[in-house]
């Protein structure tokens, strides 16, 4: 039987420079670029790599208001780790809505 080898999508979580700050806050363990602009050069060279791979990668674009609600829903810390599944459920989300349409 031929099977259909599974997909694992990653979420890379993706700030914006208005919520860039407010992240640092919130999150004050990850270790952070001192700008918003440094930060998103480092993101996209590890978005760019992680695609040259062979990785389904979303670019999960967060907003820390909804990231922190998610956090006190799901009884999260809002930490690294709640960072790094609330992006992979995403793209999860993204990668099925994708394979239905």
């Amino acid at each position: 039987m031929n099977e259909m080898p599974l997909r694992h999508p990653v979420g890379i979580p993706w700030f914006t420079s208005d919520d860039y700050d407010a992240f640092r806050l919130l999150v004050p363990q990850r270790s952070w670029h001192a700008t918003f602009d440094h930060w998103e050069i480092a993101a996209t060279k590890v978005l760019d790599q992680q695609r040259r791979a062979g990785v389904i990668v979303f670019k999960v674009e967060v907003q820390s208001g909804a990231f922190a609600l998610w956090c006190l829903n799901t009884g999260r810390e809002a930490d690294r780790q709640a960072l790094s599944v609330y992006a992979s459920e995403f793209a999860h989300r993204l990668l099925a809505s994708n394979d239905n349409d």
